[in-house]
């Protein structure tokens, strides 16, 4: 509802304050209704003010929000609203989160087995934190090794790196890894850029540098066309060993490719290439309920944070949370496998 209203503003500053009070309350510890007192009012949520206060008391006691409902059917965005519904559908807020990590499934993986995770990305493209940052950040969460996934030169964007970029940052991993000696290991990875004819920005040369390769799609993600070439060219490459956020879908924004997933999967399960869960709240791509097709076509898995600084790492157990939701064993997650198992498989593609 908050997210409705902030699409009918005629101001921007109007526009992110619903929306900020959105993600404020998809970012809650707790389920909103805890936060109702007994008097019927609503505890403070930071970043929520007095209108979206009445929104949500509103939704709370009614199950909906009127007000807002009326709001979207007099503007002339109402078609465009109803649009954008449907592309936040399946996205857990962090308090569903924290209750899937809470509830063990049986046979599924549990927070306890992973050891690493396998997309972030540095100072050397678009993070905000050092290749030493986020290793100590990943230490602390108990994690054995972490993939660096910094952009490739393929997308200026995100400040891919050119290269000769790319050796520098393989000698500053190197000299770290001599510092850990053995305590935690940062493996030399690298987020290829997927292009329209499913090929990648880097060359067979740059591939073999790596000790893992996550390849992402990052054009053409609102084309009503089909891609499902595109999709098995990529999986089909030597040397990729993640298809990384794999629709590209993100929240309210855009649906991501449409393609022939169980095609898409069945190649990957084959080829023992892993479908990765991003769990970037914006991103949750892919979601349980696509997930549940890729582990009936035999699929193993990547499940990562694409953090971008070290309080983005947490990201992961969204991504752990929609994998316990579609049933996936631990052992079918590539992030739960020791790093030897893990390096001995990545060698293998």
């Amino acid at each position: 509802m908050l997210r409705d209203l902030a699409a009918i503003q005629v101001t921007r500053q109007q526009s992110w304050g619903y929306n900020g009070a959105a993600a404020a309350v998809m970012a809650l510890d707790r389920p909103l209704e805890a936060l109702l007192r007994s008097d019927g009012s609503l505890e403070k949520i930071p970043a929520v003010g007095p209108s979206s206060t009445r929104i949500a008391l509103e939704v709370l006691r009614t199950g909906g929000s009127a007000t807002a409902d009326k709001a979207v059917a007099d503007s002339s965005r109402a078609q465009e609203i109803h649009r954008q519904r449907a592309l936040r559908r399946r996205f857990l807020s962090r308090s569903r989160v924290l209750e899937v990590l809470a509830s063990p499934r049986p046979g599924s993986v549990r927070p306890s087995d992973y050891l690493g995770d396998l997309q972030m990305h540095s100072v050397w493209s678009d993070g905000g934190a050092s290749i030493a940052e986020h290793a100590d950040a990943c230490a602390a969460r108990g994690y054995a090794y972490c993939a660096i996934t910094d952009h490739a030169s393929g997308l200026p964007i995100a400040r891919g790196m050119s290269p000769e970029a790319m050796r520098r940052q393989h000698e500053e991993i190197a000299a770290l890894n001599r510092r850990l000696d053995g305590r935690f290991q940062v493996l030399r990875s690298i987020e290829a850029n997927i292009q329209p004819d499913g090929t990648l920005d880097l060359n067979r040369s740059e591939l073999e540098e790596l000790d893992l390769i996550l390849a992402a799609p990052h054009s053409q993600l609102r084309s009503p066309e089909d891609q499902t070439v595109r999709m098995l060219t990529v999986v089909a490459t030597p040397g990729v060993h993640i298809l990384g956020h794999p629709t590209g879908r993100k929240s309210g924004a855009r649906a991501g490719i449409v393609a022939r997933w169980d095609e898409v999967f069945a190649l990957a399960a084959r080829l023992g290439v892993a479908i990765e869960i991003d769990g970037d709240p914006w991103r949750q791509d892919i979601d349980f309920s696509l997930a549940k097709q890729a582990v009936e076509a035999g699929c193993v898995f990547a499940l990562d944070s694409d953090a971008h600084s070290t309080a983005e790492l947490l990201y992961a157990e969204t991504a752990i949370a929609h994998a316990m939701l579609a049933g996936v064993p631990a052992d079918r997650v590539i992030n739960c496998w020791p790093v030897d198992r893990l390096l001995a498989w990545a060698g293998n593609r």
